[in-house]
Parts: structure tokens; sequence; C-alpha cells
């Protein structure tokens, strides 16, 4: 296949990306940067972790995931929790106003997501449903 080919799939992702969290944060406040977005998304995807879980997952300094999570925690995005076999060992966890923020954010990317999709027809679903099948099942590989 010709190079240009898989240089345009990369834009066309890229392009998608944008256009998805463009709609994202014209409709939800407040703002998060992008390491925070990355805190956040990691702890929603592994559950609670460590300062240094985070900071390995991330590849990020330490100090820089501990002033992340204190600015998150700050806007009680996050929490720090001891554990009860070792005060030594805190872990970070997602509150309830995240999770609530988390559930309305997917809410309304699937709205938005149905209202442009019902302009396509039922071909142009099915092209679609396979394309993206295809590129999962070929990342996943």
């Amino acid at each position: 296949m010709e190079a240009g080919l898989y240089s345009e799939i990369g834009r066309l992702l890229r392009d998608l990306h944008a256009l998805i969290r463009q709609s994202i944060s014209e409709d939800h406040r407040p703002h998060f940067t992008t390491p925070q977005i990355m805190v956040l998304s990691s702890l929603s995807k592994h559950g609670d972790m460590k300062i240094t879980e985070l900071s390995e997952r991330l590849r990020l300094a330490n100090s820089t995931i501990s002033g992340i999570v204190d600015r998150l925690e700050k806007q009680n995005y996050v929490t720090r929790l001891k554990s009860q076999e070792d005060r030594r060992v805190v872990k970070v966890s997602l509150t309830e106003k995240f999770t609530r923020l988390h559930s309305e954010i997917h809410s309304v990317v699937e709205e938005k997501l149905e209202g442009k999709l019902a302009k396509a027809d039922e071909e142009e679903i099915q092209i679609i449903l396979k394309g993206l099948q295809t590129l999962k099942r070929l990342l996943e590989g």
C-alpha cells in the first residue's frame, strides 16, 4: 500500500480526536489541562493508584504528578486515601464529583455523535462500523 495512505489515516485519526475533544470542551467546564486529563484518564481506566504508579504510567516526574493531583484535589475531582494496612501508603482516587462529570460528558458525546450520524444512510453507517472494527482489530493485534 502507498505510504501516503498511512499518513492520511494518521491525519484523519488526529482530526477525529480533535473534533471529539472540541465537542467535549464546548459543552463542559471546567477546562482540564492535558496533564490533568492524563491523570484522570489513568485513574478512570486503572483505578486508585499511588503517585509513583501514576508517575511511571504517565512518564512524568513524581513532583509533576503530585502538583497535578494537588490542583485536582482542590477542585474535588480526586482525593488522597491512606491505606488501612499501611498508613504510609497513599493512593489517589477519583471522587463522586468527577464520576458524575465523566458520565455527563459521555452522554453528551454520544448524543452529539448520534445527531451527526443520523445524517448518514444505512450503508454509510455499516461502512463506518466495519472500518472502525477493522482498525481496532489491527491496533489490538
